[in-house]
């Protein structure tokens, strides 16, 4: 019927070179040392992107104005009347 019921495997992706590896291998120690140098250095840590990979949102920090009031246009008629006002006085 089907041989290899399973074809995979898994795998640890945050594998280590080893100090038995480096000894046990003649013509590969050289190449291993130099892979377990710089496994030894401090890597930055992953950090999660700010913008959403589906969407490609980025926040910006501002809030959406919102419906327009009611009462935008009344408060626009009385700024206008107050200056209107004000330089009738100063005339």
């Amino acid at each position: 019927m089907f041989a290899g019921r399973y074809t995979y495997s898994a795998f640890d992706k945050d594998q280590r070179v080893t100090h038995a590896a480096i000894t046990e291998n003649k013509r590969l120690g050289t190449v291993l040392e130099f892979i377990k140098a710089e496994q030894e250095k401090d890597t930055p840590p992953k950090t999660k992107p700010a913008v959403k990979q589906r969407t490609r949102y980025k926040k910006t920090g501002r809030k959406p104005p919102g419906r327009p009031s009611k009462m935008e246009g009344y408060y626009a008629r009385r700024r206008a009347e107050r200056e209107a006002a004000a330089l009738l006085d100063k005339a």
